[in-house]
């Protein structure tokens, strides 16, 4: 199945709520709001680890190129397909705008906001 990455290629955040436990081997993560538990293999580890970072699909396919003898269209799918599943899992989102921004730092931005304000 061909997923559309358009919405992959924006900045990505990890849910506040997800906690993770790692190794070299394999990670757990659990969403302390949902009260879900993901686990992740090597691979996953390593994806996870980008998207802690705030990348998006295409860098972490760039960052991922020479570890797996696949192709680009390949690895954009299979990343594509991971993603799709933590998301709606809600342990990652896509952060389109400043709207989004605010849900994330909503009492932050409020205390901004009076600051400025007065």
């Amino acid at each position: 199945m061909i997923h559309d990455i358009s919405h992959y290629k924006e900045p990505l955040s990890i849910s506040s709520s997800v906690k993770e436990t790692a190794n070299e081997d394999a990670a757990s993560l659990l969403d302390l709001e949902h009260g879900m538990c993901f686990n992740l293999n090597p691979i996953g580890l390593k994806i996870w680890a980008l998207l802690k970072q705030g990348h998006n699909i295409e860098r972490i396919a760039d960052m991922s190129e020479s570890d797996f003898s696949v192709s680009r269209s390949q690895m954009i799918e299979d990343l594509c397909a991971f993603m799709v599943d933590l998301e709606s899992k809600k342990l990652l989102f896509v952060r389109t705008g400043i709207a989004d921004s605010g849900k994330q730092r909503g009492f932050w931005n409020r205390l901004r906001k009076r600051s400025n304000s007065g």
